[in-house]
């Protein structure tokens, strides 16, 4: 099957093992016994985990987590300029921004924002959309 994670930990030592979630700072799949192991481990405790279907469903969406100025990991959130920055960006740009937050604590209620609700109405109203022009397309083809 094409759409299986394997465990990233375990198939470094070489055993092939499903992953049940993902950790988005890794980049990489985890059983239940490795996932176990990353959340008791100090440098990966905060680390965010999101399921394994979660991350198919996100897989191919290019995202950048580096700052293109700095070169550094997007750390952090300006509220001010409702942009993510990294610690190299507070200093040089938003050294005046009182409500510089950690990216953690500003998307944590952003399954539940109104934003994400609409962006996933306008996608889903785009991709019926689509779907229909390749219809049309194909039936104008037959004529």
């Amino acid at each position: 099957m094409s759409d299986l994670i394997i465990c990233g930990p375990c198939g470094y030592a070489d055993n092939s093992r499903n992953a049940e979630k993902w950790c988005t700072a890794c980049g990489e799949g985890l059983c239940t016994d490795c996932e176990q192991v990353h959340k008791s481990i100090g440098t990966t405790r905060n680390h965010r985990l999101i399921s394994t279907d979660d991350f198919r469903q996100i897989k191919n969406i290019s995202i950048s987590l580096s700052c293109k100025g700095h070169d550094k990991r997007l750390e952090l959130y300006c509220k001010t300029h409702d942009v993510a920055v990294c610690l190299g960006c507070v200093p040089s740009h938003h050294r005046a921004c009182s409500d510089v937050i950690p990216l953690e604590k500003a998307a944590e209620n952003a399954k539940n924002s109104t934003a994400l609700d609409d962006l996933e109405d306008t996608l889903t109203i785009a991709l019926k959309s689509l779907q229909q022009i390749i219809i049309d397309r194909a039936a104008c083809m037959e004529n």
